[in-house]
């Protein structure tokens, strides 16, 4: 028990809250939303060049733009040229000559006007010697104060009021806005502001916009957020904004238009659009596996074709899990229909190794299959790429060919499967069985392949062999490697849990007495409860505490783990291993593993010689899932984003304190969901940056398998 003291302390030195939280009351509500997406305008649509200045708001409402080859007015979807009248994009100099004179007189010489605003007589004037405030013939030096800090700022880019009648002020030492006559709120990165290389201003009905060299920035009730990249943005330095009478923001670029806009929204509905995108864009092969797509001409989805992954058994188990979840939630046949052909496309992984050149022992699952029709796959895999794998891996398989073709000669078929892929299977076909089966005859389906894999795992000393009659590189479950190999040390933690998991659900789904003598062999004599209460998190290994895939796994592995078992010693092993992985995770706000969370602790208390603990999610962390889910970007393409200039950012810092590539808020939690990369919750919430090219399209699986978990055990409403 000294690890619970320890671990205890260590969570304590970090600043990890172990006192108990309000609780939420469930399901918590969530409705509609605004949901925020990116429109993009350049003379494919109309404008009559790419290289925009200006745009503004016409008098009617329209949008207009100032291109380097004329002036254009945007009539919804397209824009057409036209004559715009004057002040429809007014100066950023509003003064005339007179008060341009005054305005000299007052800073005692020259003076760079960048942008004026006027609003009930008053006159702010931003300059590179400051803040002016004047009615056009007497002026004064703005010295902004917040209670002891007060500031004299120089180089002001832009100037604005709200709708409030607050005015704001952009320069490179900050944000203001004075919120009184005499008091104002001054903002750095320490209060959240990303970045202040600052072009432009427009405030809207309820927020303020912000124009950069380096993204875009959005004020609203106290809350900052950043748009870089393509998701948000045609060109990341941006010229000029304005803003609609609807909230939506417009942007001036080298690279044309972008259009940041708001529409009601509903979580039920992404769901709905992620599983369209899914059937548009990513089903490969006719058993239809759902993997990402490449697109010859980046963000064209026209041109998106379905590419094979080496996870297709993991990443169709996820799926299978969310359709399960959903139908379960809906009721909606199309859902079901959906799933049992995602169990189908799932099982078939487990058939095609049989029989062919290079047969493998029954219950061997491939990682993935390509029709024979397209170009063979084993050149590119050939013996010289093992030996370049083996260099930089001692314990990489040498093993050809590494796509061996099926009996029927129509499919090759990947093999040195790993255990990502059983998690995947054994996730799925769980979430199957207790979620969309009914009959007898479509539990004994899912009861059939849960015993073929299970069974070869068990029959090959706990390890999954492969056709050359050795175990794959990553799927080593035996006593022998989990406990007395050097090698496997960093792997022992969360291969203990899958092969407990796997073990549980084999037991659950076939009520067989076999699989539950070989879990507690396991969990008890050879210590795996242990061994996964020491998760990766807390193991130094080289991949170390930012290894995404591997808690990602875990959570997949706790869901059943935890839900199924029954035994008080093993529970309570298993609740502290959820509980303390989850109290390092809960900062990265991942509603995928909150639900998990909830699912499995809810409502338990947990006891051991130092007391008891409440295992109940706190009600802020349902705020931080559900915040995650209405964030979560409507655009899945792999554009090219980074966060690594951010003011408001803290990097992460290797063992000789220098900066790496990963980063967090200054609050100690990740930056949200849409201002990052990381769609997917297996990748790094914390790395600052990404250099896609726009060429590959996500499918929104993980949105839709965190949603429809969080509404299957009430967690969530609609």
């Amino acid at each position: 028990m000294r690890f619970v003291l320890l671990l205890t302390a260590t969570l304590t030195t970090m600043g990890i809250a172990l006192a108990a939280e309000a609780p939420a009351s469930l399901p918590v509500a969530v409705g509609t939303y605004q949901q925020e997406f990116h429109r993009a305008f350049t003379t494919e649509q109309g404008l009559p060049d790419n290289d925009v200045t200006r745009v503004g708001i016409d008098a009617q409402g329209k949008p207009v733009a100032q291109t380097a080859k004329g002036t254009a007015q945007c009539d919804g979807e397209q824009w057409q040229p036209a004559a715009l009248s004057s002040g429809v994009i007014p100066s950023r100099n509003q003064l005339d000559e007179a008060q341009v004179a005054s305005l000299r007189n007052a800073a005692d010489g020259t003076i760079e006007i960048r942008a004026t605003a006027t609003r009930n007589g008053e006159i702010a004037v931003a300059s590179d010697k400051g803040l002016y405030l004047g009615d056009g013939t007497s002026w004064r030096l703005a010295l902004p104060q917040q209670g002891a800090v007060r500031w004299a700022p120089v180089d002001v880019r832009a100037v604005a009021y709200d709708a409030s009648g607050r005015l704001w002020f952009a320069a490179p030492q900050g944000v203001g806005c004075r919120v009184s006559k005499a008091d104002w709120l001054l903002f750095t990165g320490v209060d959240g502001l990303p970045y202040n290389d600052f072009t432009c201003m427009a405030a809207g009905p309820d927020s303020v916009w912000f124009g950069t060299t380096n993204g875009a920035i959005h004020y609203r009730d106290g809350l900052w957020e950043f748009r870089q990249g393509r998701r948000w943005l045609l060109d990341n330095h941006v010229r000029d904004v304005t803003v609609d009478a609807d909230g939506n923001a417009w942007f001036a670029t080298a690279a044309g238009v972008s259009c940041i806009a708001r529409k009601p929204m509903t979580l039920a509905e992404k769901a709905a659009f992620y599983q369209d995108e899914i059937e548009k864009y990513h089903r490969r092969t006719r058993y239809g596996y759902v993997d990402p797509a490449e697109m010859s001409k980046p963000g064209d989805k026209s041109t998106a074709t379905p590419v094979f992954t080496d996870n297709d058994g993991h990443f169709t188990g996820l799926y299978l899990g969310a359709v399960s979840f959903g139908y379960a939630v809906t009721g909606n046949e199309k859902m079901k229909r959906d799933a049992a052909n995602a169990f189908r496309a799932l099982a078939f992984l487990s058939e095609v190794t049989q029989g062919g050149s290079h047969p493998a022992p029954k219950g061997f699952i491939a990682r993935a299959v390509k029709p024979t029709s397209e170009p063979d796959p084993n050149p590119q895999f050939d013996l010289a790429y093992d030996q370049r794998r083996q260099k930089a891996d001692s314990l990489w398989k040498i093993i050809q060919p590494r796509w061996p073709v099926d009996a029927t000669g129509e499919w090759y078929w990947k093999n040195d499967s790993s255990s990502d892929e059983l998690d995947g299977h054994f996730f799925g076909y769980a979430a199957y069985f207790d979620n969309v089966c009914k009959t007898e005859a479509e539990k004994d389906a899912v009861r059939e392949v849960v015993r073929r894999i299970m069974n070869h795992i068990i029959d090959h000393g706990y390890n999954l062999v492969d056709h050359d009659g050795k175990p794959t590189r990553w799927a080593h479950f035996s006593p022998d490697d989990m406990n007395r190999n050097e090698y496997w040390y960093g792997e022992r933690g969360l291969d203990s849990l899958s092969i407990l998991t796997y073990l549980t659900i084999a037991h659950h789904v076939t009520g067989d007495v076999k699989y539950r003598e070989a879990l507690l062999h396991l969990a008890i004599d050879e210590g795996y409860a242990m061994n996964g209460m020491n998760n990766p998190k807390f193991v130094p290994v080289p991949e170390g505490p930012w290894h995404q895939p591997d808690d990602n796994m875990s959570f997949m592995n706790y869901y059943h783990l935890v839900r199924y078992e029954k035994d008080p010693k093993l529970l309570s092993m298993f609740q502290q291993a959820i509980r303390t992985h989850w109290l390092y995770e809960k900062r990265e706000r991942n509603p995928f593993f909150n639900f998990i969370y909830a699912a499995c602790c809810n409502g338990k208390v947990r006891k051991d010689n130092w007391g008891e603990i409440d295992l109940t999610m706190p009600a802020r962390n349902y705020e931080d899932s559900i915040d995650t889910l209405k964030r979560y970007p409507l655009d899945l393409v792999d554009w090219p984003m980074s966060n690594a200039h951010r003011l408001d950012m803290l990097p992460f810092l290797d063992e000789t304190g220098a900066p790496t590539s990963s980063g967090r808020r200054r609050d100690g939690e990740v930056f949200p969901i849409d201002e990052r990369h990381e769609i997917y919750w297996d990748l790094n919430p914390w790395a600052l940056s990404y250099d896609g090219n726009g060429t590959r399209l996500r499918e929104g699986v993980p949105f839709m398998l965190a949603y429809y978990l969080g509404r299957v055990h009430g967690l969530i409403g609609e």
